[in-house]
């Protein structure tokens, strides 16, 4: 589970590299919350790198520090942290438990209310998930349908095992997303908004704590599947060109979003993604029919909502055993 070590992560997305430790504490502060810095070699080998990218309720950040250095934040308040060592390892206390990381072995999940104290060991290097704590709480109430109290995560999530190896493995890949592209790139950014939400969904859903004791009391109605999903499409069918947010669409319908992926799942046999993807689909085969053969293929792709033209295209063959082209065709000759 590790990024190649010819290329810093993020290195297209720098904002901190210095080697003063006050400069250090003072920029790395304000990217995420004022904090002691502290080196153990009385700073002669130091030196601090942060490079981040934003996403839609969170960042995507690799920092890294020379010499052993400690860090006191103590409650971060208004964010969750899950940090990947890539290189080195930590030591930290987090509440009342101690947590040690190293690469491929565990990470760390520090949560808003509980105190930390970290030191890292010289070059530890890590890529480091920040999720805004007010839209996970959002999402969290969204996906249970009830008030989520204190949101508190087991502080290691171990990267030797299921299901922390995978999470471990969406977090580095969002980091190579956001590192291949600029930000304002056409689908660039709601791709890298869609993963960054896919990975909050699993730490909820699969790491220990109180989100996922939460999720798993529950309750499992799917009573009304019909009318929950019918209300559901309308809303997706009336925005399909836009992004759409699964937890607006819950909010709209008047349904926690676990009710309705539960109504999805007996009604359709489908996720929400995979029934919204194929209403897309469907809309652009009628917009390629109705074209005579005179459009641009991915201009259409674009106007129902499907940023990514390469996977859509595949979806769609997939889906209609064709090629949109082959079926822009099909409009021009007027056979359907």
């Amino acid at each position: 589970m590790q990024m190649q070590a010819t290329q810093m992560p993020l290195s297209g997305h720098a904002r901190v590299a210095t080697r003063d430790v006050d400069q250090a504490a003072e920029e790395v502060g304000r990217i995420f919350c004022s904090h002691r810095l502290s080196p153990h070699d009385h700073g002669r080998d130091f030196f601090a790198c942060h490079n981040s990218r934003l996403f839609s309720g969170g960042s995507i950040n690799y920092v890294a520090y020379g010499g052993d250095v400690e860090i006191d934040p103590g409650c971060l308040e208004r964010f969750f942290l899950v940090q990947v060592p890539l290189s080195g390892g930590t030591q930290i206390r987090i509440g009342s438990k101690m947590v040690t990381t190293a690469p491929g072995r565990a990470a760390s999940v520090l949560s808003p209310t509980r105190p930390s104290l970290m030191r890292w060991q010289a070059n530890c290097g890590q890529v480091i998930l920040k999720l805004e704590r007010r839209a996970v709480e959002d999402l969290l109430a969204a996906l249970s349908g009830r008030e989520t109290g204190e949101i508190v995560f087991e502080p290691q999530l171990r990267l030797d095992s299921e299901p922390g190896r995978t999470l471990g493995a969406q977090i580095l890949a969002l980091a190579r997303m956001a590192d291949a592209g600029v930000p304002g790139e056409p689908g660039r950014d709601e791709a890298l908004n869609s993963l960054g939400w896919s990975v909050a969904h699993a730490l909820l859903w699969t790491h220990a704590g109180s989100a996922r004791d939460l999720l798993l009391a529950a309750p499992q109605e799917t009573g009304g599947a019909r009318r929950k999903v019918s209300r559901a499409l309308d809303f997706v069918d009336a925005h399909l060109a836009e992004p759409i947010d699964f937890a607006e669409l819950a909010r709209a319908c008047g349904y926690s979003l676990r009710s309705l992926q539960l109504a999805f799942q007996a009604e359709r046999g489908q996720t929400i993604s995979q029934a919204v993807q194929e209403r897309r689909l469907s809309l652009l085969r009628q917009h390629l029919l109705a074209a005579g053969g005179k459009a641009n293929v991915t201009a259409l792709m674009q106007t129902c909502g499907l940023v990514h033209a390469g996977r859509a295209a595949g979806a769609y063959r997939e889906l209609f055993g064709e090629t949109p082209a082959e079926t822009l065709r099909k409009g021009r000759s007027g056979k359907a």
